[in-house]
């Protein structure tokens, strides 16, 4: 499965953000708090995650957060612009075994429903939120999951998907179709990771005008 993902710090700082203190920590602190099928399904997801992680070309391995992409080229960056020659924030084409995204869907179908509920699990995942000072760290993983299950305009992945991996740091201009199916993507990519603020909506926004 093949989805874009936007050179966007909020996007990424969220999805580094789930890794150590929802998954790493249900799973390596309380495994043996969980059911043997919680359990099976966590360390599942938290693998799944991790593989998708190097999936990423380098330059979306922010800032050394994480490891450098497995079985990607070192290559120049390319540049985006719209069809007046403007910036936008650069897309990548990233492939993934759809089985990955569903396994993680289920992992958290599996917390948010136990956020609403009673047990172990939902007693782990308010120490989780206090331990860590982050209350909403499901709603994140599911807003990052959001993008990355977005069905990409797919004349607009086909251009990036083709540009991107030509290592001529390539200058990629959109022509008026692209830009709009660009527009539209980008604006589904901030409404999803903006929680319902209008604030945070609208400053995110503004690193795709």
């Amino acid at each position: 499965m093949r989805f874009l993902v936007p050179d966007d710090p909020v996007f990424l700082g969220m999805f580094i953000g789930i890794e150590q203190p929802l998954l790493h920590n249900l799973y390596y602190f309380y495994r043996n708090d969980l059911s043997e099928g919680q359990e099976l399904l966590i360390r599942t997801a938290y693998d799944k995650w991790g593989e998708i992680q190097q999936c990423f070309p380098s330059q979306l391995q922010w800032q050394a957060l994480v490891p450098a992409a497995r079985g990607q080229e070192s290559r120049e960056d390319y540049a985006l612009h719209d069809s007046r020659g403007r910036k936008l924030t650069s897309l990548y084409s990233v492939d993934v075994p759809a089985g990955h995204l569903h396994t993680l869907r289920a992992c958290h179908t599996m917390l948010a429903r136990a956020e609403q509920g009673t047990g172990r699990l939902t007693e782990v995942l308010g120490e989780l939120a206090e331990e860590t000072q982050v209350p909403c760290l499901v709603d994140t993983f599911g807003r990052v999951l959001d993008v990355m299950e977005f069905r990409a305009p797919p004349g607009l992945l086909e251009a990036v998907g083709r540009e991107a991996r030509t290592g001529r740091a390539p200058a990629l201009t959109l022509d008026a179709a692209q830009e709009a199916a660009y527009q539209d993507f980008c604006g589904r990519v901030v409404y999803a990771l903006s929680a319902g603020d209008g604030f945070t909506y609208a400053s995110h926004r503004a690193l795709y005008s």
